[in-house]
């Protein structure tokens, strides 16, 4: 591996101002930029004008998004006599289904759930369910911690006509959150996702004051739910510093639109792409390849829709030319100390511990990306990078939220100018700036395969000893080891042409992230739900719970079998473009099975 330009990572580091920095945070502090608002246009042409003045061609890209404001909502304790007793504060959810004039009224049913730990994300936990064990839902209102689009489409499924999401923490907020699995803009099939339920989310103490009261028998509830949901126009901003020697270029991406004030969700965010900006700027002789910079609109309101908008319309560019994404959310927020470094992928792993090793001192915790955060890109087959500073453990602010550096005043009006420090924020952009110059400076893209093959083996394993004997995975498995073996010996492959070692390294990126981290592949979007590591493949642990004879069984095992043959199909074509290093030609037999001097791949790999 090239070893890194440490001259210019310090000029970059060197470079960056916090008074530039606190000048933007004061900029947007002054707007609320909800998407499709003013505020929010205002916002993306404060970014176009400044990054402009450093010498920069952006642009603002226009495009229709489908945009779920939510508005008042109601929850009101009902007597026997449907008297009211008590109101309740809450949220009503973006997406969630608008009420009839007065709401709606219906008895409460309190669904358990597993208690969330205070450091927890509010994204880990989508995986599990709500315990509906015994409990008739049907034509009442859930009262549950078991939120978000997983727990509502539980509900939902089992005829509930509405949804009250208790805060799995103690803090003293209610949350904005969005009841939509779909990622991005609906298509005609993803629409049928959206809920058809009112949702409103509540304080987790109020909740839980609430499900004692069901201990003790009935409680009516009269909820109501008003919801803007319609097609705005939003802005999308992108600015490009090119690179000396590729037009290749590393994409780094923060939201532009908010909750409220939205300091730390992501006005800090928005600040630290114009510094690297402006940084860049001055090195870009020292960048191979460029950087493009996106202001994403639709984050929070629209379930994704400008990342997902970009990845649908640059397709091709994004193929061909992208190493990875970088997204920056929730940077700069004051006393955040820890360092955590999720939604990377394993062939870019190295490339984000080692800086934060090196700027921090911390050792990094290394985590694969949730479905969350932007990462649109993962079926277009991206590498992502990501490193969030958080608030530690035991810190009175750190709940169980979704960004802020896990402080509590996430997605509310507290997340105001006094919750950033410019200090800590020009301190992360210095970190992101040096992940900038590691990935485009080396003449050789800096992918390393192994700990990527490495998951499959690791995750295959776990599938084939939770259900193998439903399902035998030992070829994929051999597959998966032959890849390995191939990612270990690509930087020893015998070409001269870093041309074509590079086309090779995208290409397998192309191949194995979309069959590691999706379903849908390439060319559609998963729902904005929980995934594990290999999704396709990951209901294989529900066959031991059904029966061999059923319907159900018959039907999950054969779509098993499809996902099987996309993984290992994925990973043998990824060890073909690798083997094209080292060998002079390479033949297609009809079948589509590459074959070098009359040997199959396929065949080999079978026999391992």
């Amino acid at each position: 591996m090239t070893s890194p330009n440490t001259e210019l990572e310090d000029r970059l580091r060197c470079t960056v101002s916090p008074d530039h920095l606190r000048q933007h945070l004061e900029v947007f502090s002054a707007l609320v930029r909800n998407s499709g608002s003013e505020s929010e246009l205002a916002a993306a042409r404060y970014i176009v004008d400044t990054v402009r003045s450093y010498g920069l061609k952006p642009e603002i890209l226009e495009l229709d998004s489908l945009i779920s404001w939510p508005l008042a909502g109601n929850l009101t304790i009902l007597d026997e006599n449907r008297r009211e007793v008590e109101q309740v504060h809450v949220r009503t959810r973006s997406f969630g289904a608008q009420t009839p004039f007065g709401g709606i009224e219906a008895s409460l049913v309190h669904i358990p759930f597993v208690q969330s730990k205070p450091r927890d994300m509010i994204f880990s936990h989508g995986s599990a369910g709500g315990d509906y064990s015994g409990l008739d839902v049907a034509g009442k209102v859930v009262i549950s911690e078991d939120g978000g689009p997983d727990g509502i489409r539980r509900a939902q499924e089992r005829g509930a006509i509405g949804h009250l999401h208790i805060w799995p923490s103690d803090e003293d907020v209610v949350h904005e959150m969005i009841a939509s699995s779909v990622w991005g803009t609906p298509t005609p099939e993803s629409a049928k996702r959206l809920p058809t339920i009112p949702v409103l989310g509540v304080k987790h103490a109020d909740g839980k004051r609430i499900a004692r009261m069901l201990m003790s028998g009935p409680v009516q509830a009269r909820i109501e739910s008003n919801v803007k949901t319609t097609w705005m126009r939003v802005p999308l901003v992108t600015a490009t510093v090119p690179g000396a020697g590729s037009p290749d270029f590393l994409l780094v991406g923060a939201h532009i639109d908010s909750w409220y004030e939205g300091i730390t969700d992501n006005a800090t965010g928005d600040a630290v792409l114009i510094e690297m900006a402006r940084v860049l700027v001055a090195h870009s002789p020292g960048l191979r390849c460029g950087v493009r910079f996106a202001w994403w609109p639709g984050h929070s309101t629209g379930r994704y829709s400008g990342s997902t908008w970009y990845a649908d319309t640059q397709f091709r560019e994004l193929r061909h030319h992208a190493l990875g994404y970088l997204n920056i959310d929730s940077p700069g927020v004051r006393e955040s100390e820890v360092w955590d470094c999720r939604y990377n992928t394993g062939e870019v792993e190295q490339i984000t511990a080692g800086v934060v090793r090196e700027l921090s001192g911390q050792e990094p915790a290394i985590r694969r990306p949730l479905r969350a955060a932007d990462q649109s890109f993962l079926g277009v087959g991206l590498p992502s990078l990501g490193a969030y500073r958080m608030l530690p453990d035991g810190h009175p602010n750190r709940k169980a939220v979704g960004g802020c550096g896990g402080a509590y005043w996430w997605h509310s009006p507290q997340d105001t100018l006094d919750k950033a420090d410019t200090a800590i924020l020009a301190d992360d952009a210095r970190v992101y700036l040096t992940l900038v110059a590691r990935m485009c400076t080396p003449e050789a893209i800096p992918y390393n395969f192994v700990p990527t093959a490495q998951d499959f083996i690791d995750h295959l394993q776990l599938l084939q000893d939770a259900a193998g004997h439903h399902l035998d995975l030992s070829s994929t498995m051999r597959c998966a080891e032959v890849f390995k073996a191939a990612a270990s010996n690509v930087r020893r492959a015998s070409t001269r042409d870093t041309g074509l070692l590079n086309d090779v390294l995208k290409r397998v990126a192309r191949i194995v992230n979309p069959a590691l981290f999706t379903i849908d592949g390439p060319y559609e979007m998963d729902p904005a739900l929980q995934l594990p590591v290999l999704p396709g493949l990951a209901p294989m642990r529900e066959l031991t719970n059904l029966d061999p004879s059923a319907n159900e069984f018959h039907f999950l095992l054969t779509m098993l079998r499809r996902q099987r043959n996309r993984v290992e199909d994925a990973l043998l074509n990824a060890c073909v473009l690798i083997d094209e290093l080292g060998r002079e030609r390479t033949t297609v037999s009809p079948t589509g099975v590459a074959r070098r001097r009359g040997v199959s791949l396929r065949t080999s790999v079978r026999g391992a």
